[in-house]
């Protein structure tokens, strides 16, 4: 699977020519996918690869279900007797230390193809169009196809110079800059934060408490039965750890890793799930 490429600062990156996009940016890590033949998907984040969304770690997951969920094979089979040789690279989004309206943000947005076939990555605006098909969303456009003459990059110097987000109260956190050259660049108005320096003093059991409450549960099954999901006790779980991993990153993580026992928070996560679905008598 080919790895994403990397968005170097506006000043590491050389001139753009021709035509250039921008795009908002959101907070999130590098998520990518392929398809085989057969439809099977394959995920991979930057330090392993899953063939199960429910194999994915818990930062990413949501992403994952997203795909699995949106994806349209059909459209995939299609257009392409070879899905194998395609990777889909785009963004987890998750919470960096920027307030976002979860609810509205995609788990994740799609933002480059690479095809194997032709040894290259699309453009921006064909890697746009073969997201559209596949039913999966993409980065909003704040510019398309502006001479790269014509276009002020210096503006991202300063925070007045971002466009308003299409996903929160406030300037895009970041853009990312690309032109059809494949030279691109990201700038950010809005830094990822650090989490709290006391959040590791908190127990599985603790976290599982603040995180897993019954209007979390409850707001959990509703969302699940919306979108046609079994409701089940393990399934809720799931559901909810994925969720809570992506709203509340910048809380639970540090470098990487979960801030506790992962597997314990899970397995609390379950115990509060299950004494609210069979109530005591």
């Amino acid at each position: 699977m080919k790895q994403c490429p990397e968005a170097p600062t506006l000043a590491e990156t050389g001139e753009f020519s021709g035509h250039v996009w921008v795009q908002e940016l959101p907070t999130g890590g590098q998520f990518r996918f392929t398809v085989a033949p057969s439809g099977f998907v394959t995920f991979a984040t930057p330090d392993g690869s899953f063939d199960a969304a429910a194999s994915v770690p818990a930062a990413f997951r949501r992403a994952a279900h997203q795909i699995a969920a949106q994806l349209d094979r059909d459209a995939l089979e299609a257009a392409t007797d070879a899905p194998d040789d395609i990777t889909f690279c785009g963004i987890a989004t998750r919470n960096e230390g920027v307030d976002y309206d979860w609810a509205a943000v995609p788990p994740f947005v799609g933002t480059d193809v690479w095809s194997g076939r032709s040894e290259a990555f699309l453009s921006p605006d064909a890697a746009t169009g073969v997201f559209d098909r596949l039913g999966l969303p993409t980065l909003p456009a704040v510019e398309k196809e502006q001479p790269a003459a014509h276009i002020d990059l210096a503006r991202f110097d300063e925070s007045a110079g971002f466009p308003p987000s299409a996903w929160r109260d406030g300037p895009a956190a970041g853009v990312l800059i690309r032109d059809k050259a494949g030279n691109r660049a990201a700038a950010w108005c809005v830094e990822p934060g650090d989490p709290p320096s006391d959040a590791e003093r908190h127990s599985a059991a603790e976290l599982a408490a603040a995180y897993a409450t019954t209007d979390r549960i409850e707001q959990t099954v509703t969302a699940m039965s919306g979108d046609g999901t079994s409701v089940t006790v393990d399934g809720i779980r799931d559901r909810l750890v994925a969720d809570v991993a992506r709203e509340a990153y910048a809380e639970l993580f540090a470098d990487g890793a979960f801030i506790a026992s992962l597997t314990a928070f899970e397995s609390a996560v379950a115990e509060r799930v299950q004494r609210h679905q069979s109530p005591a008598d």
